[in-house]
């Protein structure tokens, strides 16, 4: 006997251009990509995915709520199972194996732990200070219960940060060991790649870690030490990136573009590509110590970095109605325990508790998160006006709220490239890419 579920909780998004199956996508901290438009059959079908149900169970039980004999339609959930078995989606357990089959926005859908405030460099760019270890941070009897939390929620991707985490190393391996075994979630570490000797990569991997990813700012050791502001980091992180993969830790490396490093930009890219698995290219966010400097690139040349993470010359990427973005799905835990709505919102009043103090789920209930999960683009400023607002979701609501104290506010940073961005993909996008544009901006304007 077989029972089926879904891999990892997928999210339903509803939006009032259709209603969207998106799914966690391995080790970005992005919370998901969208996959396929789904209709309340489908939700319900999936809602009974949960590891606990045979087939047999589930065509009984569309056929209860349907009023067909299952027979009519065994075919159709077949073939569809079997495509969603192929997307990696849904899986056959031998044993029943109880997994949430779609999120209920009641708990955190994934998470970044900032495991420590210490770090061994200081970036001009740090988005959350990093630098002396300081008094409230969080130590072993803290991590603890978060695990067993963790473990039961199942968020994912769990993305372990700092600071510099792999300063805290006993903490660091528990973490590795606790949850790294648990198919249900994507885990990774995000490092400067400069502590990674040959012996703590092999430790690493021991403990479970399959995905690092590793900051590389500069193709040069001129420019990156320069960037970093320490002599020979370039080598130490070349150095790490090798003993990861070495072992068989797969290496994501992600280059954060400055005023300080533009030029280079094309030179970087060609770098990553030869010595990691993948890469990520972005340009530099108005938060942390780059907020209000001259840092901070101009909406084309942000606009440039972003498209320098595609191969072509055709903007290639998939294209579904967003009406929000992640804040509140998406959490923050600060290295002090802190928990905000994501990375960019790391405000005093909008800290949604502490884990030394709340439960994970128990925050989910206060009025504040509530708040916060039902804000979508009808509610943003300038947005509810923009023929573009279900494509870009409204942008970040963080970098909204650092520039105008409100989350109904107009995000200035994105706002700009995302219109630059819709206007290359009419103009010279990849086909498909252009006509589904097409399709979500005609249907945009007739809702009016």
């Amino acid at each position: 006997m077989t029972y089926l579920r879904v891999i990892k909780t997928p999210l339903v998004r509803r939006t009032p251009l259709g209603m969207y199956l998106c799914y966690p996508h391995h080790y970005e901290l992005e919370t998901f990509s969208s996959i396929i438009e789904i209709d309340e059959t489908t939700e319900g079908l999936l809602n009974l995915c949960d590891g606990k149900h045979t087939r047999e169970d589930i065509l009984k039980l569309l056929s209860e709520e349907s009023g067909e004999p299952a027979e009519e339609f065994a075919d159709d959930f077949d073939e569809f199972v079997q495509y969603m078995v192929d997307e990696g989606i849904l899986e056959w357990r031998e044993e029943p194996s109880f997994v949430e089959p779609l999120y209920k926005r009641d708990r955190p859908y994934s998470i970044i732990i900032a495991l420590t405030s210490a770090c061994n460099l200081r970036c001009p760019f740090c988005a959350v200070h990093a630098g002396d270890t300081r008094k409230d941070d969080m130590v072993f009897d803290d991590i603890v219960p978060l695990v067993e939390q963790i473990k039961k929620l199942k968020p994912t991707p769990v993305t372990i940060s700092g600071g510099e985490p792999l300063i805290k190393k006993k903490m660091l391996l528990y973490i590795l060991e606790e949850l790294s075994s648990m198919r249900e979630i994507d885990l990774s570490v995000f490092t400067n790649g400069t502590l990674i000797t040959k012996d703590y990569a092999q430790q690493l991997y021991d403990a479970g870690l399959r995905v690092a990813r590793v900051s590389i700012d500069g193709h040069t050791a001129e420019l990156h030490d320069h960037i970093r502001g320490t002599k020979g980091i370039f080598d130490k992180t070349v150095r790490g990136i090798e003993n990861l993969k070495d072992v068989g830790i797969y290496v994501n490396t992600v280059s954060v573009i400055s005023s300080m490093n533009y030029q280079y930009l094309k030179e970087i890219r060609e770098f990553v590509k030869q010595i990691a698995d993948s890469f990520n290219i972005n340009s530099v966010a108005p938060s942390g110590r780059a907020f209000g400097t001259d840092l901070l690139l101009s909406p084309d040349n942000t606009f440039s970095v972003g498209m320098s993470n595609f191969d072509s010359g055709g903007i290639r990427t998939l294209i579904t109605p967003r009406d929000r973005c992640v804040m509140g799905e998406h959490v923050y835990i600060a290295s002090n325990g802190d928990i905000f709505p994501c990375a960019q919102m790391q405000f005093p009043d909008v800290k949604m508790g502490n884990i030394k103090e709340n439960d994970l789920s128990e925050i989910y209930k206060i009025e504040l998160v509530q708040n916060i999960l039902k804000l979508t683009v009808k509610d943003f400023g300038q947005c509810k006006e923009c023929d573009i607002r279900y494509f870009c979701g409204g942008g970040c609501r963080g970098f909204a709220y650092r520039y105008t104290s409100s989350f109904q506010g107009t995000d200035p940073f994105n706002c700009e490239i995302y219109k630059r961005m819709a206007c290359s993909i009419l103009e010279n996008g990849e086909e498909t890419t252009k006509r589904i544009l097409q399709e979500l901006l005609e249907s945009t304007k007739e809702l009016g």
